[in-house]
């Protein structure tokens, strides 16, 4: 993608004059040479120097820049930033990760009965490998709940007792 100020030339922007496709700027990864290239000649090569420089840092991130003013995007479900096609990644990862700690806890749960809140069900998770938000035990029980696997048995307080194993 190009801007007003970046016009095709047919040669790879980084200087090498290696010819590239049409509406081209680099040869493949040439992007990223020429970008280590500008960070050596202006910021010691270091980011950290070209993010402070631009008036970025620990209290006022790029990245939420990124998301207000350069297109890039908010995980619904989580504090990651990134570009959409990042998002798309993301989400098919957690959604994996998900549904994978889902069965995980749900294995348990038929394995070993009894009586569950939300602190034995993250505990199961985490020694499962996993690290699982209060929040999150919470919203699998309720499902489970609904499926017929779980009965709440406390009104004020997410207890659950398993029904069906």
């Amino acid at each position: 993608m190009t801007d007003a100020n970046t016009t095709p030339t047919g040669r790879c922007y980084c200087g090498c004059n290696t010819e590239v496709g049409f509406g081209r700027l680099f040869a493949a990864g040439h992007d990223k040479v020429a970008e280590a290239a500008y960070l050596a000649v202006h910021h010691n090569s270091s980011v950290a120097e070209l993010l402070i420089s631009q008036g970025y840092g620990p209290d006022n991130p790029v990245v939420d820049a990124a998301v207000e003013k350069g297109g890039w995007q908010k995980c619904d479900h989580c504090d990651y930033k990134g570009a959409p096609a990042s998002i798309r990644n993301h989400m098919t990862k957690v959604q994996k990760a998900e549904k994978s700690q889902r069965e995980s806890l749900e294995k348990s749960l038929r394995a070993l009965g009894g009586t569950w809140d939300p602190s034995r069900g993250m505990q199961t998770l985490r020694d499962a490998g996993y690290h699982p938000s209060e929040k999150y035990i919470r919203d699998v029980y309720r499902k489970l709940a609904v499926a017929g696997l779980l009965e709440k048995i406390d009104e004020n307080r997410a207890i659950y007792f398993v029904i069906e194993q």
